[in-house]
């Protein structure tokens, strides 16, 4: 469980995941090694994940940004695991939800241009388990991204 202190050192590394332990403990009120501790634990407990860098996907040529609502032909347990693992290996696939109503998948989708996701739509996503049925939706402009959660 989380208390006070360890929501105090997730909002500093929101703010600032290069920060030293140093920082990030002067902001949550600790010393070095307690706070150095708490960071440890919350990543031994999957709290806080493997630091990455964000990429301008622009800047190396991801252009296009897609939704894709996929309609499976079986909603059992085997065609949904089926369908989320083939997708989960596409590296095109930056985002995999499954989500209730009419479909069910949305896919979050990066390509060069209009004629590369035109090439995977017939090569490969069309192809994975189970789909019945493809909605696509291209994103004009993404105003919001990557924001600190809520807490």
């Amino acid at each position: 469980m989380l208390d006070a202190t360890d929501l105090r050192i997730l909002r500093a590394l929101q703010r600032d995941p290069e920060g030293s332990v140093e920082s990030i403990g002067r902001a949550a009120g600790l010393s070095h090694t307690p706070c150095w501790r708490r960071i440890r634990r919350m990543q031994a407990e999957g709290v806080i994940g493997d630091r990455r860098y964000r990429i301008n996907e622009r800047a190396v040529g991801l252009l296009v940004t897609v939704l894709t609502m996929v309609k499976l032909g079986r909603q059992d347990e085997d065609s949904l695991e089926a369908f989320e693992q083939a997708a989960n290996a596409m590296p095109e696939i930056m985002e995999c939800y499954l989500v209730t109503g009419r479909y069910d998948f949305v896919l979050t989708i990066l390509t060069r241009d209009t004629e590369s996701f035109e090439t995977l739509v017939k090569t490969k996503l069309s192809r994975l388990p189970h789909v019945a049925e493809l909605n696509s939706t291209v994103v004009l402009r993404k105003s919001k991204s990557g924001s600190p959660l809520p807490l």
